[in-house]
């Protein structure tokens, strides 16, 4: 994170500086490749808030997933840190006076840049209470009897972080219902495809994410799954079963097609890319004939190109519009008396 950062996004005050690079050297540790390249997306004025979003909701699972603490321990440690950040969002520091503990100092700086955040951009509290409330039930869940079981989960857990990037992108913050909307369809669309390409993995640690009214719908069962998962090896019920699941995601990526034209201009190709990125790694499982184990090469050339591409021409895109308003002369920023929005 960079002065320039700071600076476009207010941050005046030296501990809100604080927080907030500890969120972004959080965030860097965990060298994720889509971080870095995300935020290039955003305005430098809204890129600390995105690394407070990302940051906390990443901590957050850390605390749920944590293996080397049991399950009793994790739960009240998640408890005790949703109990911290509340206060924190109503304006009290409950590590002020040295009598909340139990989260490192990385946890809490990135618990008070979230609190700064959700204050700062109005995010409703119910929405944080449902992320930290669905996000525990990973303690304690393991598979999803139906579809409606999962969606509850994934607009709990994925939605809401989600919606609170879509209030960077519009105009002023402002709430609109039908950005709203496609945003939490491009969030279930891209989920969706990640469980598909996450199956084996998921299996490994004992999760499946594919509901098992869908299995039994086409005749199989968890254990045939756990087969071919172990094994490397599609089945024809599992290819077909693959397929479905790839429709589904493509229709919430369908009625998130447009999602960029209803945030603020500058920062249409952050959506834009977001929903085009989860499609291509839909066209590889496409590609790949639904074999969830076996990518030929050329899907993941195809597709690999194809996503760099797209990426390399937002980049291009975001930098020359902000290149063209760095030069416009400042008056020919101001709209005419009866110019249209």
């Amino acid at each position: 994170m960079t002065a320039k950062e700071i600076r476009a996004a207010g941050l005046t005050d030296p501990h809100l500086s604080v927080v907030y690079a500890a969120c972004d050297a959080f965030l860097r540790k965990r060298n994720s490749a889509a971080y870095p390249a995300a935020r290039l997306l955003l305005a430098p004025d809204k890129r600390p808030y995105w690394d407070a979003i990302l940051a906390f909701s990443t901590y957050v699972d850390d605390l749920i997933d944590d293996p080397e603490w049991p399950v009793a321990e994790r739960t009240a440690r998640a408890e005790a840190y949703e109990r911290n950040v509340f206060s924190l969002m109503a304006g009290d520091d409950p590590w002020a006076d040295g009598t909340a503990s139990g989260q490192s100092r990385t946890g809490r700086h990135l618990a008070h840049a979230f609190s700064h955040f959700v204050r700062t951009w109005n995010i409703p509290a119910d929405s944080v209470r449902t992320f930290m409330t669905t996000i525990r039930t990973d303690l304690e869940v393991a598979q999803y009897p139906s579809f409606t079981d999962l969606e509850r989960y994934i607009h709990g857990v994925c939605v809401q972080g989600v919606l609170w990037g879509n209030a960077l992108l519009m105009p002023g913050g402002r709430r609109e219902p039908e950005a709203e909307r496609k945003a939490a369809a491009a969030s279930f669309g891209l989920q969706l495809t990640d469980y598909l390409r996450d199956l084996a993995e998921d299996l490994g640690d004992g999760r499946l994410y594919l509901p098992l009214e869908d299995l039994t719908a086409f005749g199989l069962s968890r254990d045939e799954v756990d087969w071919a998962a172990q094994r490397a090896r599609m089945t024809p019920k599992l290819r077909e079963l693959v397929r479905f699941e790839v429709e589904r995601a493509d229709r919430y990526f369908t009625e998130a097609a447009d999602w960029w034209r209803l945030v603020d201009p500058p920062a249409r190709e952050l959506p834009r890319q977001y929903v085009r990125l989860g499609r291509f790694s839909l066209e590889r499982i496409i590609r790949s004939d639904y074999d969830l184990f076996r990518t030929p090469p050329r899907a993941h050339v195809v597709c690999g190109a194809s996503s760099g591409a797209s990426f390399s021409l937002g980049l291009t895109l975001v930098t020359a519009q902000r290149l063209a308003t760095a030069l416009r002369p400042r008056d020919a920023c101001r709209p005419l008396p009866d110019a249209q929005p």
